[in-house]
């Protein structure tokens, strides 16, 4: 049995996969047998780029594919102890970002998941990257349900654009959801409830970092609003999320002056607005 198993979620990933298979393939204690790329049927290089790794690829068809259903599939397929996952747009800070994450799990047995930190991309403007220095600081932090009343959501805040799970817990609380979006969070919430522990690890890191448009930002903050009607049942043990969107607010504000980005400002009103508007319409099922 292996100790870590990576596993690469993809589908169309393009010429920058380059950059991030040549971060995985080159981590230290991590072996191409290691490494699984599924593929939802591209149409680009990106099988071809993970072959020349000597990796292993499931190939599945876009049908297929779901955020939770493709990642539960992989925890089913594997037998390692702990399960890495990475999105393929997020390349690896250094040869030892992958151990760095795995580290607590092994350190602490109560421990779920653990997640890394996501570093600020160059090629990114300051509202995106804003998003990275908000959620992923440099402290590393142990969560459980002792801290629900203090930090809310947040509590279960996770992503598995860099996350390792302990299989065995992941696979005690019925294992990734089948769902189109926000599985993380939901086996996040699961393990919580179950007594285990969240860790955010600020030790390890990738670079991966976003600027979506309003459209898109409209369209994910639907997603999530959808989810948490859904899954209210969930959610509503975890509190609210409105004052952790106005502390993002207020912090943006203060780093946009501070980069004397005035003019920025009212651009990141109107995502602020695009994700209030998309979020409480996903929440009442308008949308």
């Amino acid at each position: 049995m292996n100790t870590i198993s990576v596993v690469i979620p993809t589908y169309n990933a393009g010429n920058n996969f380059c950059e991030t298979m040549k971060s995985v393939a080159f981590q230290i204690g991590i072996t191409s047998d290691d490494i699984w790329i599924i593929d939802s049927s591209s149409v680009d290089d990106t099988v071809k780029i993970a072959k020349r790794y000597g990796v292993h690829v499931k190939c599945i068809s876009k049908s297929e594919f779901g955020h939770g259903k493709t990642r539960a599939m992989a925890v089913d397929m594997l037998n390692s102890k702990y399960i890495v996952f990475l999105t393929q747009d997020a390349v690896l800070s250094s040869r030892d970002s992958i151990i760095k994450l795995c580290k607590p799990l092994e350190e602490n047995t109560n421990i779920g998941v653990t997640y890394g930190r996501q570093l600020p991309v160059a090629s990114i403007g300051d509202i995106g990257n804003h998003a990275r220095i908000f959620n992923y600081p440099p402290v590393s932090r142990l969560k459980s349900r002792e801290d629900i009343p203090l930090l809310g959501l947040k509590t279960i805040f996770c992503s598995n654009s860099f996350a390792a799970y302990n299989r065995a817990s992941l696979l005690s609380v019925g294992n990734f959801p089948d769902v189109k979006f926000g599985e993380d969070t939901l086996a996040a919430a699961n393990l919580v409830s179950a007594g285990y522990s969240i860790f955010y690890n600020g030790e390890a890191c990738v670079l991966h970092s976003h600027e979506f448009s309003l459209y898109e930002e409209f369209k994910r903050y639907v997603a999530i609003g959808k989810l948490h009607r859904k899954y209210s049942y969930i959610f509503d043990c975890f509190g609210s999320t409105t004052g952790e969107g106005f502390r993002f607010v207020q912090s943006e504000i203060k780093y946009l002056l501070a980069q004397h980005e005035y003019w920025l400002l009212p651009v990141a009103f109107a995502h602020n607005g695009a994700k209030f508007l998309g979020y409480r319409l996903g929440k009442l099922g308008v949308v």
